[in-house]
């Protein structure tokens, strides 16, 4: 019985000292880690600032001479690089021409148009450093001078004395060139472009006839030249209202034996190009667009009104139904029969 319980006391000895030994090791190793933490950590948070801003704390970026690549603040402008602008080997791009100020090739493009870049590059957080800026709240001058330095012939060549130079306008208004697919170039969304300034536009393309501007088939720049042209009227693509439809309507061009001289002076005495809610995008319905100018006594020059239909086939019923006029004078745009004097053949 006391050999039993001399032995039981001795292995639980011999446990307690193991036990001690284990938890003085894990002391030791708690310790270490705490003096590691305690000596090391900051340093090592104090590098990771230092690589991180490239300059240590309260020093700015001008006094180490440090620069960084454009990309890393403005890494969504750079789908520029999948533009026409990035073609590095077009001797005409801002790629090409560009040199980078801070070694990274990617930025060469950048100054090309917003000019010298250093000083915002080595103070950053300073607002005005940046040359030239593009938007619609920037003057439109200086963005627009960048941009004629390469666009300057082409379609380009009537924008000094245009209706958007004389207001004001900057290139940027209207264009994004860091997009890979420029909206105002894309058929289906040019006119929305258009539309942000020109919204009475927008509303009378949503009347019941209209040009195929919606489905992308036709667009604002199919008659209107954004950059200016020899036209007096809208900057349209020819000189006259009638030229500019004929590059569609060729038929209705001419020469006819038998003219009629409303239709050959100016397509819009009759039609709103932009959008009707009488078909064929008429300024106004039949009989009573053409009473504006045939307002003579007697028939074939009668005033008729809603007033007067009758039944049909009994006295002027024929006149104001259906095309109304035009039902028996079809060939409203001229005729080359030799009986068509009246328009009707």
């Amino acid at each position: 019985m006391g050999a039993n319980s001399t032995r039981g006391s001795g292995k639980r000895i011999a446990g307690t000292r193991q036990m001690n030994q284990t938890i003085h090791k894990c002391r030791a190793v708690v310790a270490g880690l705490v003096l590691l933490v305690a000596c090391g950590l900051p340093g090592l948070v104090a590098a990771q600032t230092a690589q991180k801003e490239d300059v240590p704390e309260g020093r700015s970026r001008a006094a180490s001479g440090a620069a960084k690549p454009c990309i890393e603040c403005h890494e969504s402008s750079y789908a520029i690089a999948r533009t026409k602008h990035g073609v590095k080997s077009d001797s005409r791009t801002p790629e090409a021409k560009g040199k980078s100020i801070t070694g990274d090739p990617a930025d060469a493009m950048c100054g090309s148009c917003h000019g010298d870049l250093t000083a915002h590059n080595q103070t950053p957080r300073v607002k005005g450093l940046v040359p030239i800026v593009f938007g619609k709240k920037a003057p439109a001058e200086p963005q627009n001078e960048a941009c004629l330095s390469c666009h300057q012939s082409a379609a380009r060549i009537a924008w000094q004395g245009s209706k958007h130079e004389r207001s004001k306008q900057s290139c940027a208004s209207c264009h994004r060139v860091h997009a890979p697919k420029d909206p105002v170039t894309v058929a289906e969304t040019q006119a929305a472009i258009c539309f942000e300034c020109h919204k009475d536009r927008r509303a009378e393309m949503y009347r019941m006839s209209t040009h195929p501007l919606k489905t992308g088939f036709l667009t604002c720049s199919s008659c209107h030249a954004a950059h200016g042209s020899s036209s007096s009227r809208g900057s349209l693509i020819k000189d006259t209202v009638n030229e500019t439809c004929y590059t569609c309507h060729a038929k209705m061009r001419g020469p006819f034996l038998w003219e009629h001289r409303s239709a050959q002076d100016d397509c819009g005495n009759c039609h709103n190009p932009h959008g009707s809610n009488n078909p064929p995008m008429l300024k106004v319905r039949m009989p009573y667009l053409c009473q504006q100018c045939h307002q003579d006594s007697g028939h074939p020059n009668g005033v008729y009104s809603g007033n007067q239909l009758e039944p049909a086939g009994v006295g002027t019923a024929s006149r104001l139904v259906a095309n109304s006029c035009a039902n028996c004078h079809m060939k409203v745009h001229g005729s080359n029969h030799p009986s068509g004097a009246r328009l009707q053949r």
